[in-house]
């Protein structure tokens, strides 16, 4: 019974680290997608352009048509596109005025009237120029953010499942997982902070740093904080100490004095302290190098980063592996996955552990 529960562990852990696609162009200039050790074949001929995310692949072929490939099978979704952009499992474009998305297999028209749109993770705003109204598609609906008998202002601030706007009135608001809260009326241009499930930001009434929830709004430090950024149910700042804190699992950590910098990226957190790279995952801070690499990209729970030697290591399961030692060798990370380009179509693909060669 043990083992069959761990076995359940095992299959769930697998799933919620599931990567279907990585896009790469081999010798013959044949499009195709990695996965779990080899390749599909997409397209025979190069795309005229493509973009991914860890579970989608969106390109426009060499005869114009728009595509989109699931990992699964690949839809045809326009004879036209003029525009596109993707986010973890949606796709939304534009031909002419009309916006359309595709959401996990279901597409849907948004507006015939549209301008400008931008897509996060799992959402779509959009411009409707019929009603003169701001929009934001998101779990399969469709909610109104604001209306407006004069110019419209689109939103500067979009997150994974969250945007911050100011409406009529110089009311600012959120909308964090399909609720529009109600943040206050300021005089003043604030800077928000979106991630997921979460918005901060510095109050210019209250002189605050506070954070706002999907059901309510807290004030994190009594005074406004230096820097602040946002990810998945976290985020990170600097007070006026110069203190590096990070909100993580409904507590606030202190995880550096005067660092250089630091970064988030949905789950994941790292900073320079002292000409070292660190990270913080499960309560405990890693070393992920002894000095700052020229180059480092980061995702789903990995660091990958140009190591002194000129090849590529990466940061997984709290532990360095070296993927490639060929010097200056150009490296792309998706998921928790990591390419290095070899040379001209042939890549090393390293993903839990694992190395692949293609």
């Amino acid at each position: 019974m043990q083992k069959f529960c761990l076995l359940i562990v095992l299959f769930i852990s697998l799933q919620l680290n599931a990567q279907r696609v990585f896009p790469l162009l081999d010798n013959l200039n044949y499009f195709k997608s990695f996965f779990e050790g080899s390749t599909r074949q997409l397209d025979h001929l190069k795309p005229v352009d493509f973009k991914y995310s860890e579970e989608i692949i969106a390109y426009i072929d060499n005869k114009s048509d728009f595509f989109v490939y699931d990992g699964v099978k690949k839809e045809k979704l326009s004879g036209l596109a003029n525009d596109y952009k993707i986010g973890i499992n949606i796709v939304a474009w534009n031909t002419g005025p009309i916006v359309s998305v595709w959401d996990n297999g279901r597409k849907q028209t948004l507006t015939q009237f549209g301008g400008t749109y931008e897509v996060s993770d799992s959402l779509v705003v959009f411009e409707d120029t019929r009603d003169n109204a701001i929009r934001v598609y998101y779990n399969g609906e469709i909610h109104d953010l604001y209306y407006s008998v004069s110019n419209l202002y689109f939103p500067q601030y979009i997150g994974s499942n969250t945007v911050a706007f100011q409406g009529n009135g110089n009311v600012h608001y959120a909308f964090i997982q399909g609720k529009i809260v109600e943040i206050g009326v300021f005089n003043e241009n604030v800077e928000f902070a979106t991630g997921g499930n979460l918005v901060v930001f510095n109050d210019p009434f209250n002189q605050s740093f506070a954070v706002a929830f999907k059901n309510k709004i807290l004030d994190v430090e009594p005074i406004k904080v230096i820097s602040y950024k946002a990810g998945y149910d976290k985020f990170v700042y600097l007070d006026r100490n110069n203190n590096l804190k990070a909100y993580i699992n409904e507590e606030l950590v202190t995880l550096s004095s005067y660092p250089d910098f630091y970064e988030v990226f949905r789950g994941m957190i790292i900073w320079g302290e002292n000409g070292v790279l660190y990270t913080f995952n499960n309560g405990k801070r890693y070393e992920i190098a002894n000095y700052i690499p020229e180059e480092y990209k980061m995702r789903n729970g990995i660091v990958a980063f140009r190591n002194l030697n000129g090849g590529v290591s990466v940061f997984h399961n709290n532990q360095i592996e070296i993927v490639s030692n060929l010097s200056d060798a150009a490296f792309e990370v998706n998921g928790n996955t990591v390419r290095v380009q070899v040379n001209k179509g042939n890549y090393i693909f390293f993903k839990n552990g694992y190395t692949y060669q293609q």
